[in-house]
C-alpha cells in the first residue's frame, strides 16, 4: 500500500486542511484522495490556529498517530432529518491484485472524543479496479454513495482511546488498484448507538483513520469445487481445505482440514488467518440418482387393479413380473421385486400386494322370531352375531344390539373395505285377537265394572253403544275406548244394550271390520 499512514504530503502542511482538499485530488497527501471536499487530515506539521488540525491536540480531541505523525478525519453518520451526508478516503495499492489471490485487508480506527455523540458499526471498505465515482442522478457529491462493501467491521466502534483494528481476508477477482474507507449504508441500515440525552440533538458520527494495509496472505482461497453429483456407493467424499490457515471450522461441526461427508446436502467452509479474519466456500452435493423406494405394501380388492410406481431417473426397470416400464400393474396377489440399473449401479426393492375379498355369510341374525310370550307382546334384543368393523340396523341403532318390540323385517348391514354384507329377520307379534263380555257389573268392585273389547294387536277405531229405543249412550273413538255404563253423566238402568264396534287388526291402516253384538249391564 502507498504511503499508508498518510506521512507523505506536499511541502505546505498547512494547505492540507478542510478548506482546500478538493475531490478526487491525490496531489496533497501522496496517492491518498477524497471523494468528496469535505475530508480532515490531522498532522503534527500543522500551525493552524487554535491546532484545529494538529497532532496530538486538534479540533476533535486528542490523540496520536498510531504510528508516524498524521491520520485523517472521515465524516460516517450525520444528523437524522438532514441528508445522508458523508466522506470517503480513497488510496492506491502498489500494484493491481492478482486474480483468485487472498490478501489481508485492515485498517485502524479510533472515535473522537468531540463532534461525535454516538458510535457505528459501519466503517467498511471497498476495492475495486477503478475510482469510485459519484452517479451523475447526485448532483451533490457529500452524500452517500452506496458501494457493495467486501469488508466490513464486526463490532460497534467506540473506543475514543486506543486504535481499534478493522480488517478480513479478501478474494480478489483481479485487477483491483484502488481501495475506498467509509459508511456506505444508508442511515436506516446503519448499525449504531447513541449517548446523547438531549432530546433534540441527533446523533453525528466522525472517526480517526490510520495505517492502512492491503497484503498478500500467502494462502490459497477455500474453492470446495462447484457443486457435484455422485454415486452413493462412492460415498464418503472427501473435501478438504487449502493448507496455511490457523483454523477450519465446517458447517457440520468438524474442525480439521479435511473431512468425509456420507450424505447429501449443503456443505459450508470457514477458514481463519490469524487476526485478520476468514474466508468462507460452500458446495452443495447431491446423489446421482435417486433411492429405489417403492411404495408400502398394499392392497386391492378383488377385481381392481394395482398401481406401483417406481422413481424416476433410472436407466432400466425390470419387475419380477417381466414387466420394464416404471410403471407395474397386477390384479394379483403376492410379492413384487424390482431391480433398476444406471450409471451408479444397481438397486433392488419389493413391494407386497394383497387381494381383499367380502366375507361371505359373516353377519347371521338367527332365525325369524316372535315377541310373543304366553299371549302377550315383550320388547326382544337382536344382536350380531360377531365383531363388525360398524353397525347399521334398518331402525337407525348404529350398535351391535338393537331391541325391537313391534312387527316387522329388521335388517343389519356392515361396511367392510371391498364392500359391504348385511342379513336380515322377521319379527312378528302375537296373532290379532279379539273378545267381547256378554256383561258388566259397574260397582266399583274393580272386577267388570266397564264394557268394552279385550283384543290383542287390533286397533278400535270406533265404539258405539244403544239402549233398547236405539239411543245412542255412549260413542267412543280411541283404540282404548271403554263405556263405564253412565248416560248423560248418570248411572244407565241395568239392561240388555246393544254394541257396534269398529276395529282393524294391528293399525289403523288396515282393512277395518265391524262387529255387532248385546251386553248385559248389571247392577
Amino acid at each position: 500500500m502507498f504511503n499508508p499512514s498518510f506521512e507523505y504530503y506536499t511541502a505546505d502542511c498547512n494547505d492540507i486542511n478542510f478548506g482546500t482538499f478538493v475531490a478526487y485530488d491525490s496531489s496533497k497527501v501522496h496517492n491518498w484522495f477524497s471523494l468528496n471536499n469535505m475530508l480532515l487530515y490531522y498532522n503534527t506539521c500543522s500551525t493552524w490556529p487554535g491546532n484545529h488540525y494538529s497532532v496530538p491536540n486538534n479540533i476533535q480531541g486528542f490523540q496520536y498517530p498510531r504510528t508516524g505523525a498524521a491520520y485523517f478525519g472521515i465524516l460516517v453518520y450525520y444528523y437524522e432529518g438532514a441528508s445522508d451526508i458523508r466522506t470517503y478516503l480513497s488510496g492506491t495499492v502498489k500494484m493491481p491484485l492478482l486474480s483468485d489471490s487472498v490478501y489481508c485487508v485492515e485498517y485502524f480506527v479510533c472515535l473522537p472524543e468531540r463532534g461525535s455523540n454516538g458510535a457505528i458499526m459501519n466503517v467498511d471498505a471497498f476495492l475495486s479496479e477503478t475510482i469510485p465515482q459519484y452517479p451523475q442522478w447526485i448532483p451533490n457529491h457529500d452524500l452517500l454513495l452506496e458501494l457493495p462493501a467486501q469488508i466490513k467491521s464486526k463490532q460497534i466502534l467506540n473506543d475514543s482511546i486506543n486504535w481499534i483494528k478493522v480488517s478480513d481476508l479478501y478474494k480478489s477477482h483481479g485487477g483491483e488498484r484502488y481501495i475506498t474507507i467509509g459508511n456506505f449504508q444508508t442511515r436506516e441500515r446503519t448499525t449504531k448507538i447513541s449517548w446523547s440525552e438531549e432530546p433534540d440533538h441527533s446523533t453525528v458520527v466522525h472517526y480517526f483513520l490510520d495505517d492502512v494495509s492491503v497484503a498478500p496472505a500467502g494462502v490459497k482461497a477455500p474453492a470446495l469445487g462447484p457443486d457435484t453429483s455422485v454415486c452413493r456407493h462412492a460415498m464418503p467424499y472427501r473435501l478438504t481445505a487449502p493448507a496455511g490457515y490457523d483454523a477450519y471450522e465446517w458447517s457440520t461441526g468438524q474442525t480439521s482440514r479435511s473431512i468425509e461427508v456420507y450424505d447429501q446436502g449443503k456443505y459450508t467452509l470457514t477458514c481463519y488467518l490469524g487476526d485478520c479474519g476468514s474466508l468462507s466456500d460452500e458446495i452443495v452435493i447431491r446423489f446421482d440418482t435417486p433411492v429405489l423406494n417403492l411404495e408400502h405394501d398394499t392392497t386391492i380388492c378383488r377385481g381392481d387393479t394395482a398401481v406401483i410406481t417406481a422413481p424416476s431417473g433410472f436407466a432400466q426397470y425390470r419387475w419380477s413380473n417381466g414387466d420394464t416400464s416404471r410403471i407395474m400393474r397386477t390384479t394379483h396377489a403376492g410379492t413384487y421385486y424390482l431391480v433398476t440399473t444406471d450409471r451408479c449401479g444397481t438397486q433392488l426393492d419389493s413391494v407386497k400386494i394383497a387381494v381383499d375379498t367380502i366375507p361371505a355369510g359373516i353377519i347371521k341374525l338367527g332365525n325369524d322370531t316372535t315377541t310373543c310370550y304366553n299371549g302377550k307382546d315383550f320388547p326382544i334384543v337382536l344382536s350380531a352375531n360377531t365383531i363388525l368393523p360398524n353397525y347399521r340396523w334398518s331402525n337407525g341403532d348404529t350398535t351391535r344390539q338393537t331391541i325391537v318390540e313391534s312387527r316387522g323385517i329388521y335388517k343389519l348391514s356392515s361396511n367392510f373395505r371391498c364392500g359391504g354384507v348385511s342379513d336380515e329377520i322377521f319379527v312378528d307379534v302375537c296373532p290379532p285377537v279379539i273378545d267381547f263380555p256378554n256383561a258388566f257389573t259397574p260397582d266399583g268392585d274393580g272386577l267388570n265394572d266397564t264394557f268394552g273389547p279385550v283384543q290383542t294387536n287390533m286397533f278400535i277405531q270406533s265404539l258405539l253403544i244403544y239402549n233398547r229405543w236405539g239411543e245412542l249412550v255412549f260413542e267412543g273413538r280411541t283404540p282404548d275406548a271403554h263405556w263405564d255404563g253412565n248416560y248423560l253423566s248418570k248411572p244407565a238402568p241395568a239392561g240388555i244394550y246393544a254394541y257396534r264396534i269398529l276395529y282393524s287388526p294391528y293399525d289403523a291402516s288396515g282393512k277395518p271390520f265391524t262387529q255387532k253384538g248385546y251386553v248385559v249391564l248389571i247392577r
